[in-house]
């Protein structure tokens, strides 16, 4: 009994890795991104329901679209045709155009209602943004020839099912004068 419940304890530890906050030396996001609509999902609309769209069960009538209950984070990377990337060793800040400027710091930081944990997975920058009722996961891999940024991102909340969406960026190249 006591061997089962250490392997339980040990696999737990090992489902709960910590984030590694040193940003890999090859893997660099920053430049201008837009997106390719072609290879992307595209946006899920979101906001707060409303009485009218949840029918006498707590569901959605047949057609309904989900919407989130509680404190609704920005999520301009849901629906960003351009984005552009600063990053340096501790952080990158991300500009949306006719969005607020986001800061990401690597490591655990508290965001109003929202928990933000940050870090690189191997090659891949990894930010996940947590409230109750709603759980964000985006993570960020660079092609190899550095010119394709995949972004995948898992939403899941409650009254939702989990909704996964992968947004592709192809590098603006930089213009030399």
């Amino acid at each position: 009994m006591k061997a089962v419940g250490m392997m339980t304890l040990l696999f737990g530890l090992a489902a709960c890795s910590q984030l590694d906050t040193h940003s890999p030396a090859n893997v660099d996001l920053s430049g201008t991104w837009q997106i390719d609509e072609h290879r992307s999902d595209s946006a899920p609309p979101l906001g707060r329901r409303s009485s009218a769209e949840i029918d006498e069960q707590g569901g959605y009538p047949p057609g309904g679209t989900p919407r989130f209950d509680g404190p609704m984070p920005l999520l301009p990377m849901l629906s960003a045709r351009e984005m552009t990337i600063a990053q340096d060793a501790l952080s990158m800040g991300v500009d949306y155009p006719g969005e607020p400027y986001r800061d990401v710091k690597w490591g655990s930081q508290k965001r109003g209602l929202f928990t933000v944990n940050a870090g690189w997975e191997e090659q891949r920058l990894i930010v996940e943004t947590k409230s109750d009722p709603l759980r964000i996961r985006e993570t960020y891999s660079l092609s190899e020839s550095g010119d394709t940024l995949t972004l995948h991102i898992d939403l899941n909340g409650k009254r939702m099912n989990d909704r996964h969406l992968t947004r592709v960026f192809t590098r603006v190249p930089v213009s030399r004068p």
